[in-house]
Protein backbone atom coordinates (compact mmCIF):
# COMPACT_ATOMS: atom_id res chain seq x y z
CA UNK A 1 0.00 0.00 0.00
CA UNK A 2 1.39 3.14 -0.91
CA UNK A 3 0.46 7.08 0.90
CA UNK A 4 -0.60 9.27 -1.34
CA UNK A 5 -0.59 13.54 -0.41
CA UNK A 6 -3.88 14.94 -0.93
CA UNK A 7 -5.86 18.38 -0.54
CA UNK A 8 -9.54 19.09 0.00
CA UNK A 9 -11.69 21.96 -0.05
CA UNK A 10 -15.36 22.61 0.53
CA UNK A 11 -17.38 24.82 -1.96
CA UNK A 12 -20.53 24.57 0.51
CA UNK A 13 -21.66 21.55 -1.68
CA UNK A 14 -18.86 19.53 -2.47
CA UNK A 15 -15.56 18.57 -0.95
CA UNK A 16 -13.13 18.56 -4.15
CA UNK A 17 -9.99 16.04 -3.58
CA UNK A 18 -6.94 16.88 -5.39
CA UNK A 19 -4.10 14.32 -5.54
CA UNK A 20 -0.44 15.88 -5.30
CA UNK A 21 1.37 13.06 -6.42
CA UNK A 22 -0.93 11.85 -9.05
CA UNK A 23 -3.26 14.26 -11.80
CA UNK A 24 -5.78 12.92 -10.36
CA UNK A 25 -9.54 15.05 -8.18
CA UNK A 26 -12.12 13.90 -7.61
CA UNK A 27 -15.62 14.64 -5.37
CA UNK A 28 -17.79 13.76 -2.73
CA UNK A 29 -20.67 14.97 -0.77
CA UNK A 30 -18.89 14.39 2.57
CA UNK A 31 -15.15 15.15 3.62
CA UNK A 32 -15.04 10.89 4.07
CA UNK A 33 -16.71 10.43 0.78
CA UNK A 34 -14.16 12.87 -1.13
CA UNK A 35 -11.44 10.89 1.04
CA UNK A 36 -12.58 7.31 0.09
CA UNK A 37 -13.81 8.41 -3.95
CA UNK A 38 -9.97 9.88 -4.24
CA UNK A 39 -8.10 6.39 -3.24
CA UNK A 40 -10.23 4.57 -5.49
CA UNK A 41 -9.43 7.02 -8.05
CA UNK A 42 -5.73 6.50 -7.80
CA UNK A 43 -6.11 2.90 -7.70
CA UNK A 44 -7.52 2.85 -10.99
CA UNK A 45 -5.47 5.72 -12.45
CA UNK A 46 -2.31 3.29 -11.16
CA UNK A 47 -4.03 0.30 -12.60
CA UNK A 48 -4.10 1.84 -16.09
CA UNK A 49 -1.37 4.05 -16.38
CA UNK A 50 1.77 2.25 -14.72
CA UNK A 51 0.65 -0.22 -12.56
CA UNK A 52 0.52 -0.31 -8.88
CA UNK A 53 4.29 -1.01 -8.35
CA UNK A 54 5.04 1.23 -11.23
CA UNK A 55 3.47 4.59 -9.85
CA UNK A 56 6.06 7.89 -9.35
CA UNK A 57 4.87 10.41 -6.99
CA UNK A 58 6.72 13.51 -6.66
CA UNK A 59 9.49 13.62 -3.94
CA UNK A 60 9.03 17.05 -3.21
CA UNK A 61 5.86 18.78 -2.77
CA UNK A 62 5.33 22.75 -2.37
CA UNK A 63 1.60 24.71 -1.84
CA UNK A 64 1.96 28.22 -2.68
CA UNK A 65 -0.82 30.70 -3.46
CA UNK A 66 -0.45 32.84 -6.98
CA UNK A 67 -2.09 35.36 -8.11
CA UNK A 68 -3.89 35.42 -11.86
CA UNK A 69 -5.29 37.92 -13.98
CA UNK A 70 -8.76 36.79 -14.84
Amino acid sequence: MKSIHAVFANDGEWFIARCLDYPVTTQGRTLAAAKKNLQEAVELYLETWGGAGQGRPLKDVYLASLAVGA
